[in-house]
Protein backbone atom coordinates (compact mmCIF):
# COMPACT_ATOMS: atom_id res chain seq x y z
CA UNK A 1 0.00 0.00 0.00
CA UNK A 2 1.15 3.60 0.09
CA UNK A 3 3.16 5.76 2.35
CA UNK A 4 6.24 3.22 1.87
CA UNK A 5 4.65 1.03 4.28
CA UNK A 6 3.13 -2.61 3.43
CA UNK A 7 0.25 -2.33 5.76
CA UNK A 8 -1.04 -5.75 6.88
CA UNK A 9 -3.06 -5.39 10.28
CA UNK A 10 -5.91 -6.81 9.74
CA UNK A 11 -7.90 -3.54 11.87
CA UNK A 12 -5.78 -1.25 9.56
CA UNK A 13 -6.91 -3.12 6.34
CA UNK A 14 -10.67 -2.48 7.42
CA UNK A 15 -10.07 0.77 8.41
CA UNK A 16 -8.54 2.40 5.46
CA UNK A 17 -10.36 0.32 2.85
CA UNK A 18 -7.37 0.48 0.29
CA UNK A 19 -6.19 3.71 0.92
CA UNK A 20 -3.31 5.40 2.79
CA UNK A 21 -3.74 4.57 6.22
CA UNK A 22 -2.05 7.83 7.53
CA UNK A 23 -4.22 9.76 5.39
CA UNK A 24 -7.08 8.35 6.48
CA UNK A 25 -6.34 8.92 10.06
CA UNK A 26 -5.35 12.51 9.46
CA UNK A 27 -8.80 13.29 7.96
CA UNK A 28 -10.84 11.48 10.43
CA UNK A 29 -9.42 12.73 13.13
CA UNK A 30 -9.20 16.47 11.73
CA UNK A 31 -13.26 15.67 10.81
CA UNK A 32 -14.20 14.48 14.60
CA UNK A 33 -12.31 17.89 15.90
CA UNK A 34 -13.81 19.97 13.62
CA UNK A 35 -17.63 18.63 14.42
CA UNK A 36 -16.59 19.04 18.08
CA UNK A 37 -16.00 22.81 17.61
CA UNK A 38 -19.29 23.17 15.69
CA UNK A 39 -20.50 21.73 19.15
CA UNK A 40 -18.67 24.10 21.25
CA UNK A 41 -15.64 22.34 22.37
CA UNK A 42 -12.65 24.59 22.24
CA UNK A 43 -8.95 25.58 23.45
CA UNK A 44 -6.28 25.41 23.72
CA UNK A 45 -5.55 23.42 25.93
CA UNK A 46 -8.17 21.11 23.91
CA UNK A 47 -9.61 18.57 26.78
CA UNK A 48 -9.74 15.19 25.32
CA UNK A 49 -11.94 14.09 28.06
CA UNK A 50 -14.74 16.84 26.81
CA UNK A 51 -14.14 15.74 23.31
CA UNK A 52 -14.62 11.53 24.15
CA UNK A 53 -17.95 12.95 26.01
CA UNK A 54 -18.93 14.39 22.83
CA UNK A 55 -18.69 11.50 21.17
CA UNK A 56 -20.47 9.30 23.74
CA UNK A 57 -17.83 7.47 25.11
CA UNK A 58 -17.55 7.04 29.10
CA UNK A 59 -14.51 7.85 30.58
CA UNK A 60 -13.43 6.09 33.89
CA UNK A 61 -10.43 6.55 36.09
CA UNK A 62 -8.57 3.79 37.14
CA UNK A 63 -5.48 3.45 39.18
CA UNK A 64 -5.02 -0.39 39.00
CA UNK A 65 -4.01 -0.21 35.11
CA UNK A 66 -0.71 0.80 33.74
CA UNK A 67 -1.85 3.42 30.87
CA UNK A 68 -5.04 3.62 29.36
CA UNK A 69 -7.56 1.43 27.23
CA UNK A 70 -10.37 0.98 25.37
CA UNK A 71 -12.88 -1.47 26.50
CA UNK A 72 -16.69 -2.86 25.07
CA UNK A 73 -19.33 -1.61 27.50
CA UNK A 74 -23.43 -2.26 27.56
CA UNK A 75 -23.18 -1.98 23.60
CA UNK A 76 -20.74 0.99 23.66
CA UNK A 77 -17.39 1.58 24.44
CA UNK A 78 -15.72 2.87 27.63
CA UNK A 79 -11.90 4.75 28.03
CA UNK A 80 -10.16 3.51 31.12
CA UNK A 81 -7.20 5.47 32.14
CA UNK A 82 -4.66 5.98 34.94
CA UNK A 83 -5.09 9.45 36.43
CA UNK A 84 -1.90 9.16 38.43
CA UNK A 85 0.14 9.43 35.51
CA UNK A 86 1.79 13.17 34.28
CA UNK A 87 -1.05 15.02 32.65
CA UNK A 88 0.17 15.54 29.92
CA UNK A 89 0.47 11.81 29.23
CA UNK A 90 -2.74 11.10 30.74
CA UNK A 91 -4.13 13.65 27.86
CA UNK A 92 -2.59 12.05 25.19
CA UNK A 93 -3.39 8.55 26.26
CA UNK A 94 -7.41 9.72 26.23
CA UNK A 95 -6.53 10.87 22.84
CA UNK A 96 -4.61 7.74 21.27
CA UNK A 97 -7.82 6.00 22.76
CA UNK A 98 -10.08 7.90 21.27
CA UNK A 99 -8.40 7.56 17.99
CA UNK A 100 -8.43 3.74 18.53
CA UNK A 101 -12.50 4.04 18.63
CA UNK A 102 -12.14 5.39 15.04
CA UNK A 103 -11.13 1.01 13.70
CA UNK A 104 -14.42 -0.88 13.29
CA UNK A 105 -13.61 -4.11 15.09
CA UNK A 106 -12.60 -1.48 18.28
CA UNK A 107 -15.59 -3.38 20.34
CA UNK A 108 -14.25 -6.89 19.01
CA UNK A 109 -11.60 -6.87 21.46
CA UNK A 110 -9.87 -4.46 24.71
CA UNK A 111 -7.29 -2.08 23.15
CA UNK A 112 -5.22 -1.71 26.38
CA UNK A 113 -2.04 0.47 26.08
CA UNK A 114 -0.41 -1.18 29.49
CA UNK A 115 -0.41 -4.96 27.95
CA UNK A 116 2.61 -6.50 25.85
CA UNK A 117 2.54 -6.81 22.54
CA UNK A 118 4.54 -8.63 20.32
CA UNK A 119 6.80 -6.90 18.70
CA UNK A 120 6.82 -9.66 15.94
CA UNK A 121 3.57 -9.23 15.05
CA UNK A 122 2.16 -6.01 12.72
CA UNK A 123 0.23 -4.51 15.89
CA UNK A 124 3.04 -1.90 16.04
CA UNK A 125 1.08 -0.17 12.47
CA UNK A 126 -2.35 0.01 15.08
CA UNK A 127 -0.42 2.31 17.89
CA UNK A 128 1.54 4.27 14.72
CA UNK A 129 -1.99 5.26 13.74
CA UNK A 130 -3.41 6.20 17.05
CA UNK A 131 -0.20 8.60 17.93
CA UNK A 132 -1.02 10.26 14.50
CA UNK A 133 -5.01 10.77 15.57
CA UNK A 134 -3.95 11.48 19.26
CA UNK A 135 -1.63 14.48 17.66
CA UNK A 136 -4.76 15.79 15.66
CA UNK A 137 -7.25 16.07 18.04
CA UNK A 138 -5.20 17.44 21.15
CA UNK A 139 -3.54 20.54 18.44
CA UNK A 140 -6.71 20.42 15.93
CA UNK A 141 -7.20 22.54 12.52
CA UNK A 142 -6.55 26.51 13.86
CA UNK A 143 -4.65 25.98 17.06
CA UNK A 144 -0.79 27.42 17.45
CA UNK A 145 -0.73 29.09 14.72
CA UNK A 146 2.41 30.69 15.85
CA UNK A 147 4.33 27.53 15.71
CA UNK A 148 4.21 28.84 12.02
CA UNK A 149 7.31 31.18 13.11
CA UNK A 150 8.87 28.60 15.27
CA UNK A 151 12.49 27.79 14.74
CA UNK A 152 12.92 24.12 14.09
CA UNK A 153 15.14 23.09 17.29
CA UNK A 154 14.16 19.72 18.87
CA UNK A 155 15.28 21.07 22.62
CA UNK A 156 13.45 24.53 22.19
CA UNK A 157 10.31 22.46 20.83
CA UNK A 158 10.29 20.43 24.27
CA UNK A 159 10.29 23.29 26.27
CA UNK A 160 6.85 24.63 23.78
CA UNK A 161 6.02 21.25 24.74
CA UNK A 162 5.26 22.05 28.33
CA UNK A 163 4.09 25.90 27.74
CA UNK A 164 1.14 24.13 25.68
CA UNK A 165 0.58 21.27 27.75
CA UNK A 166 0.65 18.64 24.51
CA UNK A 167 2.87 15.51 24.08
CA UNK A 168 6.25 16.01 22.01
CA UNK A 169 4.83 13.82 19.31
CA UNK A 170 1.55 16.21 19.01
CA UNK A 171 3.56 18.92 19.19
CA UNK A 172 6.23 17.78 16.13
CA UNK A 173 3.16 16.95 13.66
CA UNK A 174 1.38 20.31 13.98
CA UNK A 175 5.15 22.49 13.99
CA UNK A 176 5.73 20.53 10.43
CA UNK A 177 2.07 21.12 9.62
CA UNK A 178 2.11 24.87 10.28
CA UNK A 179 6.00 25.83 8.87
CA UNK A 180 7.43 26.62 5.60
CA UNK A 181 10.54 24.96 6.22
CA UNK A 182 11.21 22.09 3.87
CA UNK A 183 10.62 19.59 6.84
CA UNK A 184 9.10 16.48 7.88
CA UNK A 185 8.15 14.98 11.41
CA UNK A 186 8.99 11.20 11.93
CA UNK A 187 8.46 8.47 14.53
CA UNK A 188 10.91 5.80 14.07
CA UNK A 189 11.42 2.06 16.31
CA UNK A 190 13.62 -0.84 15.82
CA UNK A 191 12.94 -3.57 13.72
CA UNK A 192 13.49 -6.41 15.63
CA UNK A 193 14.72 -8.89 12.83
CA UNK A 194 17.53 -6.65 11.39
CA UNK A 195 18.19 -4.47 14.97
CA UNK A 196 17.75 -1.27 12.88
CA UNK A 197 15.44 1.80 12.96
CA UNK A 198 12.57 1.97 10.20
CA UNK A 199 10.42 5.09 9.85
CA UNK A 200 7.12 4.24 10.97
CA UNK A 201 5.34 7.15 9.98
CA UNK A 202 6.66 10.38 7.65
CA UNK A 203 4.44 13.33 7.78
CA UNK A 204 5.57 16.29 5.45
CA UNK A 205 5.42 20.23 5.47
CA UNK A 206 3.79 21.64 2.72
CA UNK A 207 7.29 22.32 1.18
CA UNK A 208 8.66 18.96 1.59
CA UNK A 209 10.28 17.55 -1.68
CA UNK A 210 13.04 15.37 -0.31
CA UNK A 211 11.92 11.48 -1.85
CA UNK A 212 12.00 9.44 1.44
CA UNK A 213 8.98 7.48 2.44
CA UNK A 214 8.07 5.78 6.10
CA UNK A 215 9.10 1.65 5.92
CA UNK A 216 12.85 2.65 5.10
CA UNK A 217 15.49 1.35 7.69
CA UNK A 218 17.79 3.82 9.28
CA UNK A 219 21.54 3.91 8.77
CA UNK A 220 23.22 1.62 10.49
CA UNK A 221 25.11 4.34 12.51
CA UNK A 222 22.50 6.99 12.39
CA UNK A 223 21.84 9.89 15.63
CA UNK A 224 18.73 8.44 16.16
CA UNK A 225 20.99 5.05 18.22
CA UNK A 226 22.07 8.30 20.49
CA UNK A 227 19.14 9.04 21.77
CA UNK A 228 19.12 5.81 23.52
CA UNK A 229 16.90 6.63 26.71
CA UNK A 230 13.63 8.56 27.32
CA UNK A 231 13.86 12.39 27.07
CA UNK A 232 17.43 11.98 25.76
CA UNK A 233 17.80 14.27 22.53
CA UNK A 234 19.96 14.23 19.28
CA UNK A 235 21.06 16.16 16.63
CA UNK A 236 23.12 15.30 13.43
CA UNK A 237 23.75 15.59 9.55
CA UNK A 238 23.44 11.94 7.80
CA UNK A 239 22.35 10.22 4.20
CA UNK A 240 19.07 9.05 4.21
CA UNK A 241 18.17 6.84 1.24
CA UNK A 242 21.25 9.16 -0.74
CA UNK A 243 19.52 12.44 1.02
CA UNK A 244 21.49 14.36 2.59
CA UNK A 245 19.26 15.75 5.99
CA UNK A 246 19.73 16.90 9.39
CA UNK A 247 17.87 14.87 11.51
CA UNK A 248 17.12 16.23 15.29
CA UNK A 249 14.97 13.76 17.57
CA UNK A 250 14.11 12.83 21.12
CA UNK A 251 13.55 9.54 22.58
CA UNK A 252 9.99 8.54 24.31
CA UNK A 253 8.47 5.27 26.01
CA UNK A 254 8.43 2.37 23.44
CA UNK A 255 5.10 0.99 22.14
CA UNK A 256 3.25 -0.91 24.77
CA UNK A 257 5.38 -3.55 25.60
CA UNK A 258 8.31 -3.52 23.65
CA UNK A 259 11.79 -2.53 25.77
CA UNK A 260 13.57 -0.34 23.37
CA UNK A 261 12.37 3.22 23.10
CA UNK A 262 11.11 4.42 19.94
CA UNK A 263 12.16 8.19 18.37
CA UNK A 264 10.36 11.18 17.09
CA UNK A 265 11.80 14.14 15.80
CA UNK A 266 12.02 16.37 12.43
CA UNK A 267 14.25 15.72 9.46
CA UNK A 268 14.60 18.50 7.20
CA UNK A 269 16.95 19.67 4.79
CA UNK A 270 18.25 22.73 3.54
CA UNK A 271 15.46 25.35 2.51
CA UNK A 272 16.92 25.42 -1.35
CA UNK A 273 15.80 21.64 -1.75
CA UNK A 274 12.21 22.81 -0.82
CA UNK A 275 9.80 24.79 -2.67
CA UNK A 276 7.98 27.99 -1.57
CA UNK A 277 4.98 27.64 0.44
CA UNK A 278 1.87 28.53 -1.20
CA UNK A 279 -0.29 31.17 0.11
CA UNK A 280 -3.21 32.46 0.74
CA UNK A 281 -3.20 36.29 -1.01
CA UNK A 282 -4.41 38.79 1.16
CA UNK A 283 -5.52 42.04 -0.03
CA UNK A 284 -7.50 45.14 0.77
CA UNK A 285 -10.31 45.91 -1.98
CA UNK A 286 -13.05 44.08 -2.90
CA UNK A 287 -13.82 40.42 -4.09
CA UNK A 288 -17.04 41.72 -6.57
CA UNK A 289 -13.77 42.76 -8.37
CA UNK A 290 -11.65 40.38 -8.27
CA UNK A 291 -8.31 40.44 -9.80
CA UNK A 292 -6.82 38.90 -12.68
CA UNK A 293 -7.99 38.41 -16.06
CA UNK A 294 -8.11 33.81 -15.92
CA UNK A 295 -11.33 32.73 -15.04
CA UNK A 296 -12.93 33.46 -11.96
CA UNK A 297 -15.14 32.17 -8.85
CA UNK A 298 -16.47 34.15 -6.34
CA UNK A 299 -17.08 32.02 -2.62
CA UNK A 300 -19.07 32.75 0.15
CA UNK A 301 -21.06 31.24 3.14
CA UNK A 302 -24.86 31.60 3.12
CA UNK A 303 -26.82 30.08 6.40
CA UNK A 304 -28.91 26.86 6.08
CA UNK A 305 -32.28 28.74 6.98
CA UNK A 306 -33.41 30.68 4.02
CA UNK A 307 -33.96 30.25 0.42
CA UNK A 308 -32.89 34.12 0.21
CA UNK A 309 -29.64 35.52 1.40
CA UNK A 310 -28.51 38.85 1.16
CA UNK A 311 -29.09 40.82 4.77
CA UNK A 312 -25.91 42.31 5.02
CA UNK A 313 -22.72 42.50 4.37
CA UNK A 314 -20.68 41.02 1.05
CA UNK A 315 -23.93 39.18 0.68
CA UNK A 316 -26.28 41.59 0.14
CA UNK A 317 -24.03 43.51 -2.36
CA UNK A 318 -23.32 40.33 -4.05
CA UNK A 319 -27.15 39.98 -4.94
CA UNK A 320 -27.38 43.63 -5.65
CA UNK A 321 -24.47 43.52 -8.23
CA UNK A 322 -25.29 39.86 -9.70
CA UNK A 323 -28.86 38.89 -9.12
CA UNK A 324 -29.25 36.00 -11.13
CA UNK A 325 -26.98 34.35 -8.51
CA UNK A 326 -29.67 34.87 -5.99
CA UNK A 327 -32.12 33.31 -8.46
CA UNK A 328 -30.49 30.31 -9.23
CA UNK A 329 -29.64 29.74 -5.34
CA UNK A 330 -33.08 30.01 -4.36
CA UNK A 331 -34.01 27.20 -7.34
CA UNK A 332 -31.86 25.26 -6.34
CA UNK A 333 -32.83 25.27 -2.93
CA UNK A 334 -36.56 24.94 -3.44
CA UNK A 335 -35.47 21.05 -5.01
CA UNK A 336 -33.63 20.70 -0.97
CA UNK A 337 -34.96 20.05 2.28
CA UNK A 338 -33.60 22.10 4.93
CA UNK A 339 -32.55 18.95 7.17
CA UNK A 340 -30.10 18.22 3.98
CA UNK A 341 -28.62 21.67 3.63
CA UNK A 342 -25.53 21.92 5.53
CA UNK A 343 -22.42 21.05 3.72
CA UNK A 344 -23.93 21.43 0.53
CA UNK A 345 -22.83 23.74 -2.53
CA UNK A 346 -24.57 25.52 -5.30
CA UNK A 347 -23.05 26.56 -8.32
CA UNK A 348 -23.99 29.57 -10.47
CA UNK A 349 -22.79 30.98 -13.46
CA UNK A 350 -22.41 34.81 -14.65
CA UNK A 351 -20.64 34.78 -17.90
CA UNK A 352 -17.86 32.49 -19.67
CA UNK A 353 -15.09 33.72 -17.17
CA UNK A 354 -17.40 34.31 -13.26
CA UNK A 355 -18.80 32.00 -11.59
CA UNK A 356 -20.24 32.08 -7.99
CA UNK A 357 -20.13 29.31 -5.36
CA UNK A 358 -22.50 29.91 -2.73
CA UNK A 359 -21.09 27.06 0.35
CA UNK A 360 -24.30 26.41 2.91
CA UNK A 361 -22.09 26.08 6.31
CA UNK A 362 -23.91 28.18 8.64
CA UNK A 363 -26.99 27.76 10.44
CA UNK A 364 -29.04 30.55 11.04
CA UNK A 365 -28.44 33.87 11.09
CA UNK A 366 -28.72 36.84 13.86
CA UNK A 367 -26.25 37.89 16.24
CA UNK A 368 -23.02 38.34 14.97
CA UNK A 369 -21.02 37.08 18.44
CA UNK A 370 -22.37 33.66 17.84
CA UNK A 371 -20.63 30.69 16.26
CA UNK A 372 -22.89 29.82 13.41
CA UNK A 373 -20.22 28.92 11.09
CA UNK A 374 -20.16 24.74 10.98
CA UNK A 375 -15.99 24.30 10.21
CA UNK A 376 -16.70 21.17 9.65
CA UNK A 377 -19.24 21.68 6.22
CA UNK A 378 -17.35 24.22 5.11
CA UNK A 379 -14.52 22.06 4.82
CA UNK A 380 -16.14 20.03 2.79
CA UNK A 381 -17.62 22.50 1.02
CA UNK A 382 -13.88 23.66 0.69
CA UNK A 383 -13.14 20.56 -0.71
CA UNK A 384 -16.14 20.43 -3.76
CA UNK A 385 -15.08 24.16 -4.52
CA UNK A 386 -11.29 22.96 -5.36
CA UNK A 387 -13.03 20.37 -7.35
CA UNK A 388 -14.57 23.07 -9.16
CA UNK A 389 -11.90 25.41 -9.71
CA UNK A 390 -9.86 22.35 -10.79
CA UNK A 391 -12.18 21.70 -13.43
CA UNK A 392 -12.52 25.49 -14.38
CA UNK A 393 -9.18 26.05 -14.23
CA UNK A 394 -10.14 29.11 -12.61
CA UNK A 395 -8.56 31.17 -9.10
CA UNK A 396 -10.85 31.59 -6.11
CA UNK A 397 -11.89 35.23 -4.48
CA UNK A 398 -13.93 35.64 -1.58
CA UNK A 399 -13.95 37.96 1.63
CA UNK A 400 -12.81 36.35 4.82
CA UNK A 401 -15.33 33.71 4.85
CA UNK A 402 -17.65 32.71 7.67
CA UNK A 403 -16.11 35.71 9.51
CA UNK A 404 -18.89 37.71 9.79
CA UNK A 405 -22.62 36.79 10.75
CA UNK A 406 -20.72 33.11 11.08
CA UNK A 407 -19.02 34.30 13.70
CA UNK A 408 -16.08 31.97 13.09
CA UNK A 409 -12.67 31.62 14.23
CA UNK A 410 -10.14 33.08 10.93
CA UNK A 411 -7.09 30.93 12.46
CA UNK A 412 -9.44 27.67 11.67
CA UNK A 413 -11.08 28.89 8.80
CA UNK A 414 -7.77 30.44 6.79
CA UNK A 415 -6.21 26.99 7.44
CA UNK A 416 -8.91 24.82 5.53
CA UNK A 417 -8.75 27.30 3.19
CA UNK A 418 -4.72 26.26 2.92
CA UNK A 419 -5.45 22.63 3.33
CA UNK A 420 -8.58 22.01 0.47
CA UNK A 421 -7.41 24.72 -1.94
CA UNK A 422 -3.75 26.68 -1.63
CA UNK A 423 -1.60 23.30 -0.94
CA UNK A 424 -4.05 21.71 -3.53
CA UNK A 425 -2.83 24.03 -6.31
CA UNK A 426 -5.71 26.45 -6.48
CA UNK A 427 -4.95 30.20 -6.81
CA UNK A 428 -7.01 32.15 -3.77
CA UNK A 429 -7.64 35.43 -2.81
CA UNK A 430 -9.22 37.31 -0.19
CA UNK A 431 -10.27 40.57 -0.51
CA UNK A 432 -10.53 42.61 3.40
CA UNK A 433 -11.89 46.55 3.18
CA UNK A 434 -9.87 48.98 6.11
Amino acid sequence: MSNGIRWTNKSVLAFALGQDPVHVMEERARLIALEAMDHGWGGPPFDPVRLAQHLSLVIRPRADIPDARTVPSNGGLSIEFNPLRPRGRVRFSIAHEIAHTLFPDCAESVRDRGRHIDTSSDEWQLEVLCNIGAAELLMPTGSFPELADTEIDINELIKLRRKFDVSTEALLIRTVKLTTAPCAAFCASINEKTRRYRLDYLIPSSTWKTPLRAGIELPADTVVTEADAIGFTAVGDEVWEESKVKVQCVSLAPYPGNLIPRAVGIVSVPASHGTKEPQIHLVTGNALVPRGGETKILAHVVPDSTLSWGGGGFAAQLKHKYPQAATQFREAMQRSPKSHRVGVSVKSKISDDLYVFHMIAQRGHGNEEEVRVRYSALSKCLADLNSWAVELGASVHMPPIGTGHGGGDWKVISELILEELVRKGTEVTVYQFH
